[in-house]
């Protein structure tokens, strides 16, 4: 998500994969690296399910979504997504995922959640119509549900964008999870009418490689969590080195998806959803597999060249 406030940095990695990191939310250099730890979970307010905040009022223009697509892998063989000249410039659609980056902070404050203990598990777009090549949209957030889930609890978040028109553009939705916050019972989280993964081998597999600078170019979207830059930050929380943004990871999937299986027609993304499960180095290349149960749905699994999943139930949903 990468919502920056104060020297907090929200969901900045984006991975389930962190849950054996002690510590989660970073200050931005070294000598101001915050810990944000508490001994234990407080109670969740669960007062807070339902409440709307906002809107917020976020800006862009063809810059940012220039600096956007350099940052998730396009280049000058793409002049539609990296060139404002270009006669059919436009937005990539993940960067619907950006409109939110200002939106969140006070719901997510309001559920009293131990930030030392959160980690940015699913994230999931859903496009109501093209994003124009710049604009002021106005975005509210809201806590969808607080849900058990033993271990821990999941709080899911949706942020709906408009644009000042009150034209529909995009939903974002994130799921948080909150180590050890689990065990107070509550209402299930709803179940989503996906089908499983069949049998048999995918109907498509692609590459997706990544780039060694990906991480330093994808931060000037607007997530400067310096852990996907700064090696002592890095290494502070248990990594070798900085790890890539899930939603850079998120996006150069996409990216690949849209070439490979849309023929480039990004206007054919409806949605996107996909869980986080493991960090990306910068430079490693993704291998992704594909299923196709029926005509306009597609499950996704993307792994790393040990074989580990980097990315897990993701449906993509055509127009």
């Amino acid at each position: 998500m990468g919502v920056i406030f104060g020297e907090i940095c929200l969901f900045g990695s984006g991975y389930a994969g962190l849950a054996n990191c002690k510590v989660f939310f970073v200050g931005v250099t070294l000598d101001t690296f915050y810990y944000f730890y508490q001994e234990e979970n407080m109670a969740l307010n669960f007062e807070t399910v339902g409440k709307v905040w906002g809107p917020y009022e976020f800006s862009y223009d063809e810059r940012d979504l220039i600096i956007y697509a350099l940052g998730i892998g396009y280049g000058k063989e793409a002049l539609e997504y990296v060139y404002e000249g270009a006669k059919d410039f436009k937005a990539f659609p993940t960067y619907g995922v950006i409109l939110p980056s200002n939106a969140g902070a006070e719901a997510f404050l309001s559920t009293k959640a131990n930030f030392a203990m959160v980690v940015h598990g699913e994230q999931a777009l859903q496009m109501h119509n093209p994003l124009p090549r710049k604009a002021t949209v106005l975005t509210t957030a809201v806590i969808e549900g607080i849900y058990d889930k033993g271990s821990g609890a999941l709080i899911v978040m949706r942020f709906d964008s408009k644009d000042k028109k009150g034209t529909p553009i995009c939903s974002n939705w994130v799921g948080a999870f909150v180590r050890g916050a689990g065990g107070f019972g509550g209402t299930a989280q709803p179940k989503k009418d996906v089908p499983a993964i069949p049998q048999g081998n995918p109907d498509f597999v692609f590459d997706a490689p990544t780039e060694v600078n990906q991480a330093a170019l994808y931060r000037m979207s607007g997530d400067r969590n310096p852990l996907h830059i700064d090696p002592a930050i890095a290494q502070a929380v248990g990594f070798k080195e900085p790890i890539l943004h899930g939603l850079c990871t998120y996006g150069v999937v996409g990216r690949r998806f849209v070439k490979e299986i849309f023929q480039g027609d990004s206007g054919k993304l409806k949605s996107y959803s996909a869980r986080f499960s493991n960090p990306v180095i910068p430079g490693q290349s993704l291998q992704a597999k594909v299923w196709q149960p029926r005509a306009g749905l597609y499950l996704l699994e993307v792994f790393n060249a040990k074989g580990e999943a980097v990315l897990r139930n993701g449906v993509i949903e055509s127009r």
